[in-house]
């Protein structure tokens, strides 16, 4: 099932994701129900290309106020007398449903429906085969879930699939290290889908992704709610067409990025937003990564560490308290490139300088802050653009290398700023002029020569 969230076009951009209506937003607060409860799930969009070269051709071809994602209220009301229960124990697992099956310590759900799940497997697996038309719901009711040689929970196949997490709950769901999956359609991770899925609910559930990722689906991921905790050895929540977050408080560790979606062949996939939403991330690369576009428009994010706090084709910051501590640079707007790109570029001469060096051009990336607190320390720029930066509004606070050609803000093309409250390296910045750092900096400027002060290199990173 899938629902729509038609905007006013008149609010559009020319790039990047919709802001939800106000009345929208303030629905997902309401998504942490009981298990016969009723949500609502939102929605967002992206508009981005490839690569930079195509993107405002494929921006001007795209309907922007109408593209959907998976998630459904109707997936979030059910009646009770429809659950099926599934006991999960050591000793042998049992359901009341014949849709059910049980082999050994792997439980196999085989046809749409709910599904009440509870106990305990220290050495087992939930998998769902259900047809591919078919909508399967799995209600986690105090039920812990550990496989050490393969994926704790793994939707093999399906149209959709919700994990509700129920209110008072404590869940938890672990994988092995060193496996492989038998299909390439499903991710390897603790939580595992091909198809697309949804987590909601206002109960807790702790992932620890102990071979790759911690929950990923090869298709969307919404999450409405739930006090997620993930560990993982590479990326904490992966959803490759799309990520879509409208609530929840959310505890991630990761050896990668935080969040990611990786899609960068379909032009309106591959993006992440955050409408709402606790998050205190810790990252060994970066804590928000979209190959096309994020969007955050409220909720609280703390990227503690990470090598670039947010980074995407275009990144919108439209509201909310973000806070990003990064190695490199804290967001970073450049465009996707693809493997014959990258290929082309490692294999490039060394004295040629580096992306950001040496004359680079607009790529057609886009950075805006329009609203909300943004605090930034950073060991290079603090804002970095391979296209345009726009400051309309906001409370906007950097701490940045300037130095070596580093700067709070750096553009490959214009800078503007024109109603933000900017504050970089200790001194108030009231005009675009002041920042230095932009290749093409100054309110109205066109692009500018693209050359960084020192013609580096980007170090101790493939991208800029």
């Amino acid at each position: 099932m899938r629902s729509t969230i038609t905007t006013d076009p008149s609010t559009s951009r020319r790039r990047g994701l919709r802001r939800l209506p106000a009345a929208v937003v303030a629905g997902a607060a309401t998504l942490a129900l009981a298990a016969c409860g009723a949500a609502t799930a939102e929605t967002g969009s992206t508009t981005v290309a490839e690569t930079a070269e195509v993107s405002h051709e494929m921006l001007s071809s795209l309907d922007l106020t109408s593209l959907d994602t998976h998630a459904d209220e109707d997936d979030l009301t059910w009646d009770a007398a429809e659950e099926q229960s599934i006991d999960l124990a050591d000793s042998g697992s049992s359901s009341s449903s014949s849709d059910v099956t049980v082999e050994d310590s792997t439980v196999t759900i085989t046809a749409g429906g709910v599904y009440r799940v509870s106990g305990n497997l220290s050495d087992g697996q939930l998998v769902v085969a259900a047809r591919d038309d078919e909508t399967v719901t799995v209600v986690l009711d105090d039920a812990s879930i550990t496989n050490s040689s393969g994926t704790g929970i793994a939707v093999n196949s399906a149209d959709e699939v919700t994990v509700f997490l129920e209110d008072g709950t404590e869940n938890a769901v672990s994988d092995g290290s060193g496996y492989e999956v038998a299909d390439d359609a499903t991710p390897v991770a603790a939580i595992a889908s091909a198809s697309d899925l949804t987590i909601a609910g206002s109960g807790a559930l702790t992932v620890t992704g102990t071979s790759n990722d911690g929950i990923s689906s090869k298709d969307g991921l919404a999450i409405l709610g739930g006090d997620l905790t993930v560990t993982a050895a590479d990326d904490a929540i992966r959803g490759k067409d799309y990520v879509m977050i409208t609530g929840g408080t959310f505890d991630l560790t990761s050896g990668g990025d935080a969040v990611k979606s990786d899609n960068y062949e379909d032009t309106d996939r591959g993006w992440v937003l955050i409408t709402a939403g606790e998050f205190s991330i810790s990252a060994g690369d970066d804590g928000i990564d979209a190959e096309q576009a994020v969007e955050i428009v409220d909720g609280t994010v703390d990227i503690t560490e990470s090598v670039e706090g947010i980074e995407a084709q275009d990144v919108m910051l439209e509201g909310g308290t973000v806070s990003v501590t990064a190695s490199d640079d804290g967001v970073n707007a450049t465009a996707a490139t693809t493997a014959e790109e990258d290929a082309d570029e490692t294999g490039a001469d060394p004295g040629a300088g580096g992306e950001m060096g040496g004359g680079e051009s607009d790529d057609g990336s886009w950075l805006s802050v329009s609203d909300g607190t943004l605090t930034i320390d950073a060991d290079f720029d603090g804002l970095d653009s391979n296209g345009s930066v726009a400051l309309t509004g906001g409370d906007i606070t950097i701490s940045s290398a300037d130095n070596g050609g580093d700067s709070p803000v750096d553009a490959n093309g214009e800078i503007t700023l024109d109603g933000a409250t900017l504050s970089a390296n200790g001194t108030e910045i009231t005009s675009a002029d002041d920042l230095g750092g932009g290749m093409g900096a100054g309110m109205g400027g066109g692009p500018g020569s693209g050359e960084r002060p020192d013609g580096g290199q980007q170090p101790d990173s493939e991208e800029s």
